[in-house]
């Protein structure tokens, strides 16, 4: 296969040729089979020149069995991850075909993730925590009702929302180059655009050669707090960072071929939104013992509920799309269910089936409340100063869900307990 790839004398591979064409080629040409079938964009990112050439599942399927086959041999953490990735793929490609495979088998597989359902003990100390936070800040009454006065309090006039969003660009850049990674001097983010009509809240396009673009969601409820969580979570140090990090290091020969490429619905998905839901951290922004200039204490405070209201909120959500998934809940009783148990508005609770319920997104909304965590407390653990060899990790190095926690485990000299969410 002779396909053409950028900077062919600087290339990095895991594998011999060519293994490593084709395993791009499965995922672009999966690519190409989602925007067929659902009309959408899952290979986010690829930074080689790889060309689709899979025309048909049963071409997908025969690629697998070769890169499968090519891999058995291979030892390590390079083998453990392309042979999960692809792994992944083959449970992608079943669903995407509409095979009937159960929806936990497919998350076991796609994310490496489990299906169980949050429980009372987990919902209720992240209720409190959102109750303390309101509380501090001096509001009065029922949760709902010291939720809503916050919110109405910080909220943003639609048409306002991408210039408040402007506002967060330069300063979580800065904070960005100073305490997590460096990015070429060519990188930035070229518009911030409103949008209607969408289910989903931010979106990060990467248009390649270290640019991008954000796409903002006006018919939701914005809140200044929210939206410095999910700024940072779109730009920096989140999806735009991460994009421009790795296209960076594969034209450096420092990323390999194999893993050189963003895939929805594969076991990368849980490092990929678990560092942008953690971005705003990684700042110091929602810690008064950080030094943040540009970002005052008061500010902190609030940074700080609205990541643990969100929190609170995606514990709903996650646990709508396992019930809704697993036949457990119709429709209007998930939406319910987020409306009167979780306190979301009707128009987000009406956004969040929309994704979850997505014949392709219902297979990768878990990966956010899991991907927060699991990146979260590895990042709250870690002590400071070994907090540039967790970025290397985070960053630099192509993980799964499982070879992360494994990478963390070792960082730390002791088990990592990935998912837990009471040691708040």
């Amino acid at each position: 296969m002779n396909q053409s790839i950028k900077k062919g004398n600087n290339m990095l591979r895991w594998t011999d040729e060519p293994v490593g064409e084709k395993i791009v080629d499965i995922v672009v040409s999966l690519n190409e089979q989602a925007q067929k079938l659902h009309s959408q964009e899952v290979a986010t990112a690829s930074y080689s020149e790889v060309k689709p050439t899979l025309s048909s599942f049963d071409k997908i399927g025969d690629a697998l069995d070769e890169v499968e086959s090519a891999l058995k041999v291979k030892e390590g953490h390079e083998g453990e991850y392309m042979r999960a990735m692809a792994n992944g793929f083959r449970y992608f490609a079943r669903s995407l075909q509409g095979d009937n495979v159960p929806y936990e088998e497919l998350i076991a597989n796609i994310q490496e993730l489990p299906s169980t359902l949050i429980t009372d003990q987990q919902l209720e100390h992240a209720r409190d925590l959102v109750e303390k936070g309101l509380s501090d800040l001096g509001y009065k009454g029922s949760l709902f009702e010291k939720a809503t006065a916050w919110r109405s309090d910080t909220l943003i006039d639609p048409e306002q929302v991408t210039t408040v969003a402007e506002n967060f660009r330069e300063n979580s850049k800065q904070g960005t180059l100073k305490r997590v990674i460096g990015l070429p001097e060519e990188d930035g983010i070229d518009w911030i655009k409103p949008i209607r009509g969408v289910f989903w809240s931010g979106y990060s396009k990467y248009t390649g050669s270290y640019r991008g673009n954000l796409t903002f969601n006006i018919d939701r409820p914005w809140t200044e707090p929210i939206l410095a969580q999910i700024m940072t979570h779109e730009g920096y140090p989140g999806h735009q960072a991460f994009y421009c990090r790795w296209d960076y290091l594969f034209q450096q020969g420092k990323l390999p071929l194999e893993a050189s490429y963003y895939l929805i619905n594969s076991p990368t998905n849980a490092l990929f939104e678990g560092g942008p839901e953690t971005a705003l951290s990684f700042l110091g922004w929602d810690d008064v013992n950080e030094e943040t200039p540009g970002v005052t204490d008061d500010e902190k405070q609030q940074y700080l509920l609205a990541r643990n209201y969100l929190d609170y909120q995606r514990m709903f959500t996650t646990n709508a799309c396992y019930m809704y998934n697993l036949g457990q809940v119709s429709k209007e009783e998930a939406i319910d269910y987020l409306i009167n148990k979780g306190g979301i508005t009707e128009i987000e609770a009406n956004n969040a089936f929309r994704f979850f319920s997505d014949p392709i997104q219902k297979t990768y909304f878990p990966c956010y409340y899991y991907g927060r965590w699991m990146v979260g407390n590895a990042y709250k653990e870690t002590p400071k100063e070994k907090r540039q060899e967790y970025f290397s990790i985070l960053y630099d190095t192509p993980h799964t869900t499982k070879t992360f926690i494994k990478a963390i485990s070792q960082l730390h000299g002791k088990e990592f307990d990935a998912f837990n969410t009471l040691n708040q």
